[in-house]
């Protein structure tokens, strides 16, 4: 009995091992990804004028993933050398119009062809029967 014991407090250890690393596997890539927003958020607070950042919060607030494009077009941009100059309210404007008119030909639409029948089932006068 003693040894079937052993081995199941063996194995109960191991998987809490297991447990444990896998625990702080999570927590260290949760670290990273708060790490990353915070540079983003940095970089972001860095391009945009305070109005431009304020209106960009406030699409956040209404619709994130607007905001998330929005965010990665304008760190593209600024990696790619295109923004030389804090951009203004007017500009994030005219680049979440750019955005949002991207996205809205890109959605895929759905049109409905209803089939059309040559059986008219009106011609029968119920009123005579």
């Amino acid at each position: 009995m003693q040894a079937g014991e052993e081995e199941r407090a063996k194995a109960m250890a191991g998987m809490q091992m297991q447990q444990e690393s896998e625990l702080q596997k999570m927590q260290q890539q949760q670290e990273q990804m708060r790490e990353m927003q915070e540079r983003k958020r940095i970089m972001i607070r860095q391009i945009l004028e305070p109005e431009a950042l304020e209106r960009l919060n406030r699409i956040g607030l209404v619709k994130p993933e607007r905001q998330e494009r929005v965010e990665a077009v304008l760190l593209n941009m600024a990696q790619s050398g295109q923004l030389t100059e804090k951009m203004t309210d007017t500009a994030l404007q005219q680049l979440v119009n750019k955005v949002s008119e991207a996205v809205s030909t890109a959605a895929p639409k759905v049109s409905f062809s209803r089939k059309k029948r040559d059986d008219d089932d009106d011609d029968i006068d119920l009123d005579n029967l």
